[in-house]
């Protein structure tokens, strides 16, 4: 088959084609919708804004300068906010636990209501949006004011802990340091004291500790570090690492300055040990004063520190109430739907085209086939109204006096009307493709039952006879056959009786006269000109055999014999697929012609058939496109067929 690519038409026609498909989908996913957001619950959000200042004391100042903090400090109040334990002092203060609750039986409560909470930074500010969601908006507000309310007093509460801590650990180092420079000072007096003409020389010359590079270089490390290790206790416990690294380097730094004061001493071979003894003192006694002051300072900032009421956390915005949910959101959730259904029935739609083996272009049988299609039929239903769901609230004329079997007889009871033409269409396609210089006697079959054969048959001859052509019309379908149904005519006598030898082929065959007396309309048949011309031969009486029937030579010589009578013969024959009958009569006639329900039948079911008969030497004259609905083939549009065919339909109403 030719690989067309499709354009807008061809979109146009699939959406035409799958409309209830679209429909129903779009129905299926919009009523979903609908139900879905009819069930949710309202959700309602309210939130309260806290500012953080970040308020610093000397010391921490100095800590920033010789520690190094990682992390975010934001980020790290917005996990505090949301904590376990600043959700469960909410939860209940807010009543909705209680105090003593079991772990097991709380954790669940908490857990929920910390799902409700959720905190953001705004941008380039120190302050931090807390949000809360739930289906009760008063609840909503009352829960993310009471954990910006508990915040701000944890907040508070750790910050004087921490102040506290700093200074209890400053005093207890004041006190230690303040014995030392005790002990040192005693010690001096005291020797000073014992040793007079040591101190008077001393102080004339240069101590050779305070000359020593070393020795002031490890003083003032020590010094650093004890600097360090107050800052890190005013934020850490003494188990912190850090604390515990510092004070082991403290510890080594002492031993390192004993061991340089003792190697200093060592090389000052030319003083004695009473003068180095003097210096170690004064050394001392430098060292603890120096370390007293600056606790002494550091303890004064930690009582002042302690002594502040100033609360670094302040709530700038309280959370309202909120009037309107947001969650479900309506007008979304409907566009949503009604986009996604439109999208879900096209989506639907154009699968189920590609899924469709049914052939949708007259192109497309062509080149599968290779042969002409020589006719299209409409859907007889077309000219009655509308398709589809809305046929229900028309009331549909009914043909009086007629029974329902020859409504089929369009080209005899209403030959002015859509399908009625399409059959002259055919009559005048198979004259113009030199039916003469083919053969005058064709057999019409299909591929599969139901696909409309013998009712093309019988309009066809009608139009041939009208036409003034002799047309023969023979029913050589043995399995089901109708149109001696169809003409309201006897069973028998007819082909199978001739066929067998019981009666001749001019005692089997029905005239108008005939017609007229099988109970059709009288006066139709009387006014429809060439009705003379239409002769019908039935099927005759049911035989056990209708291939082998077909293929007596009987059969043979009737065709001959036909073909000096008739200007056409029409063969009514079994669908090609399920027996052989067409392809055993195919053979004997002149050619065949094939009947195809758009829509009905697979295009490979139709491609089968035609190499089925071609296998026999069967002639496959055309293909005709029977009861045609605009869906299947995007040739023909229903406003193309309307518009040409209108003007009988106006004709007949005038008359």
């Amino acid at each position: 088959m030719p690989n067309i690519e499709m354009n807008l038409t061809d979109y146009l026609r699939v959406i035409r084609k799958r409309k209830r498909i679209i429909a129903l989908s779009f129905i299926l996913v919009f009523a979903s919708t609908i139900y879905y957001t009819g069930k949710q619950s309202p959700v309602y959000s309210t939130s309260c804004k806290v500012k953080i200042e970040q308020r610093k004391s000397v010391a921490e100042i100095l800590t920033e300068l010789i520690t190094w903090s990682p992390g975010d400090q934001m980020a790290s109040q917005e996990n505090i906010i949301t904590s376990y334990e600043v959700i469960k002092s909410a939860v209940i203060k807010l009543g909705y636990l209680k105090p003593n609750m079991a772990e097991p039986e709380e954790m669940p409560i908490v857990k929920a209501y910390q799902g409700q909470i959720t905190t953001e930074v705004i941008e380039m500010t120190n302050i931090i949006s807390i949000t809360a969601e739930s289906s009760d908006p008063e609840q909503a507000a009352r829960l993310v004011n009471t954990v910006a309310e508990v915040y701000k007093e944890t907040h508070f509460e750790n910050k004087k802990k921490e102040a506290s801590n700093v200074r209890e650990f400053v005093e207890g180092q004041l006190d230690s340091y303040a014995l030392q420079l005790r002990q040192s000072e005693e010690e001096l007096l005291r020797f000073r004291e014992e040793n007079p003409l040591v101190v008077e020389r001393i102080s004339t010359t240069a101590s050779p500790t305070q000359a020593d590079s070393r020795v002031a270089s490890l003083e003032a490390e020590i010094i650093k570090v004890e600097l360090e290790l107050i800052s890190l206790k005013s934020k850490y416990t003494d188990l912190h690492p850090k604390v515990i690294t510092l004070r082991r380097k403290i510890v080594k730094s002492k031993q390192d300055l004993s061991m340089a004061i003792a190697a200093l001493s060592a090389q000052q071979k030319d003083l004695s040990s009473k003068e180095i003894r003097l210096v170690q003192l004064k050394r001392n006694v430098s060292m603890s004063q120096d370390v007293y002051m600056m606790f002494r300072t550091k303890h004064e900032e930690a009582r002042i520190l302690e002594a502040e009421k100033a609360e670094d956390v302040a709530i700038i915005e309280k959370a309202m109430v909120p009037t309107a949910p947001i969650k479900p959101n309506k007008k979304l959730n409907m566009i949503i739907g009604i986009f996604s259904g439109l999208l879900i029935g096209l989506i639907m739609a154009f699968v189920s085209e590609s899924l469709d083996t049914t052939i949708g272009r007259i192109d497309d049988i062509e080149e599968l086939l290779k042969v002409p299609v020589l006719g299209i039929i409409p859907n007889t239903g077309l000219e009655k109204g509308k398709e589809g769901f809305f046929r229900i609230f028309k009331k549909e004329e009914k043909t009086p006096d007629v029974p329902d079997l020859h409504k089929s007889l369009v080209a005899l009871f209403d030959p002015t009307s859509i399908a009625g033409e399409a059959y002259k269409s055919l009559r005048t396609n198979l004259d113009l493709t030199g039916l003469k210089k083919v053969g005058n006697a064709l057999v019409i079959t299909s591929s599969a039952p139901q696909e409309g054969k013998t009712q093309t048959l019988c309009n066809l001859g009608i139009s041939m006879a009208q036409a003034g052509q002799k047309v023969i019309i023979i029913g050589s379908d043995f399995r089901k056959p109708m149109i001696y149904k169809l003409f309201g005519l006897k069973r028998s006598p007819g082909l199978s009786e001739v066929l067998i030898g019981k009666v001749p082929w001019q005692k089997a065959i029905n005239t108008a006269t005939d017609i007229l007396l099988g109970g059709l309309e009288y006066e139709k048949i009387l006014k429809t000109q060439g009705i003379e011309n239409l002769h019908i031969m039935t099927c005759g009486e049911r035989t056990p055999n209708p291939a082998e029937l077909l293929s007596f030579p009987e059969m043979d010589d009737l065709i001959q014999d036909l073909k000096q009578e008739f200007d056409v013969i029409l063969f009514d024959s079994s669908p090609t697929l399920p027996v052989t009958d067409s392809a055993i009569l195919g053979a004997k006639a002149d050619g065949v012609i094939l009947i195809y329900q758009a829509g009905r039948t697979a295009r490979q079911a139709l491609f089968r058939s035609k190499a089925q008969l071609e296998n026999v030497d069967v002639k496959v004259i055309g293909v005709v496109i029977n009861n045609l609905k605009a869906k299947y083939i995007e040739d023909v549009t229903p406003y193309q067929k309307y518009r040409y065919y209108g003007y009988y339909g106006e004709e007949k109403e005038k008359e």
